[in-house]
């Protein structure tokens, strides 16, 4: 429970995280190209009066530039590389960078990544010079570097507030489905002592007779000891049907490997066929089925279905047996024409440490955690249970691997 509680507890972090990021960092990229587009928009203004008035660009330019009051660097280059400021801003521009920039800041404006990046744009005037303008993305990136810092905090605030909420909530959850299953272990305890004590209490008044010579007749004494060896194998189920749920319920999974369930269930099927020959048995298992899993544990869950109908139906009563893949999944099902269950032992999910029927265990002399270890099982492999009534009368299990 604590596992599942840490991945949940993990996974809402995760999930926060990839939201807060993926919106943060979407708007403050955003807000970032926003401002370079500004910067763009205030070089191209430039660049426009100086083309609409060629014979005079020095002059265009810097009247542009003060009329809209642009704090750009406006710079003449001449044809061997001689750099004359005429316009200064913040920006420290010396000289241009290499030729393919220059080419592309001829046509749109460009960044050129320097000690104090900037967007350039060019365009060559008379007498083979150029003249360009500069804008420093000095601000852009501060404002941009720190817009991230923001995003980061806010992301690390809402993992907290993710991760509290989910433990509080996770927290009352587990709490509660604590109190349920301690509830239901108290019950299964109660119904465990009370069967343990029945046959205990059988052999201690049988071995008290018998040790007395209270028992006279031979006849007698055979049927007390004979009462005593099945009060014993009663208990030997019980013990044993406990410690394979403990075993079950265990944290740790045993190795799997790749199990052939065709074959193990055809097996099964033909030596309950054989043991129980009055029976009618109907059998549709199709070939090469594989799955994942403990072959001893798969084992016992096909031995218990079988032996449930064994103990809790007729002699006569038919057994049907399939197997097939729907999908991915293999799907077994055994049903049987006997009575069934009682009427709220149907349902889709099956709670370990719950018996359907405390009758049956002094009727039948099993353990009546049989469904309870299938369900088990069912759950250690990542399986589904389900319990229904037969189309045989009876009841239809049916799991999905």
């Amino acid at each position: 429970m604590r596992r599942k509680s840490s991945r949940v507890v993990i996974a809402s972090a995760l999930v926060t995280t990839a939201l807060a990021l993926s919106i943060g960092g979407f708007a403050t990229v955003s807000l970032r190209d926003s401002q370079i587009q500004n910067i763009d928009l205030q070089l191209k203004k430039i660049d426009d009066a100086v083309r609409a008035n060629p014979d005079s660009p020095v002059s265009s330019a810097l009247d542009a530039a003060s009329e809209e009051d642009f704090n750009i660097t406006i710079a003449i280059v001449s044809s061997n590389g001689r750099t004359t400021i005429i316009n200064e801003s913040q920006l420290e521009f010396d000289s241009l960078p290499d030729d393919s920039l220059v080419a592309s800041a001829l046509k749109t404006p460009v960044t050129v990544e320097a000690e104090e990046s900037y967007r350039l744009l060019a365009q060559v005037i008379s007498g083979g010079d150029r003249l360009v303008f500069a804008d420093s993305l000095a601000t852009v990136e501060s404002t941009f570097t720190s817009n991230l810092k923001r995003v980061l905090l806010f992301t690390l605030l809402v993992d907290l507030l993710a991760i509290g909420i989910s433990v509080l909530i996770l927290g009352r959850n587990n709490r509660k489905l604590e109190a349920d299953s301690l509830l239901r272990m108290q019950r299964f305890l109660a119904d465990a002592s009370h069967d343990l004590r029945t046959p205990l209490t059988v052999i201690k008044g049988y071995s008290e007779l018998l040790s007395k010579n209270q028992i006279q007749s031979s006849e007698d004494r055979t049927r007390a000891y004979e009462r005593v060896n099945s009060e014993i194998i009663r208990m030997e189920n019980l013990i044993h049907d406990l410690l394979l749920l403990a075993e079950l319920g265990e944290t740790t999974r045993p190795i799997f490997e790749e199990v052939n369930l065709s074959d193990l269930v055809t097996s099964y099927s033909h030596d309950f066929s054989t043991l129980n020959p009055t029976r009618t048995l109907d059998v549709r298992i199709d070939p090469e089925i594989t799955i994942d899993g403990s072959v001893e544990h798969l084992r016992r869950l096909i031995q218990n279905i079988f032996n449930n109908i064994i103990r809790h139906t007729e002699e006569r009563a038919p057994v049907r047996v399939s197997l097939y893949l729907m999908g991915k999944r293999a799907t077994l099902t055994i049903e049987d024409g006997g009575k069934g269950l009682l009427e709220d032992g149907y349902r889709d999910a099956v709670t370990a440490l719950n018996r359907f029927d405390s009758r049956r265990s002094p009727e039948t002399g099993g353990s009546g955690l049989g469904l309870s270890i299938i369900a088990a099982i069912v759950s250690e492999h990542g399986g589904i249970l389900n319990l229904k009534k037969s189309e045989l009368g009876g009841l239809a299990v049916e799991i999905f691997f």
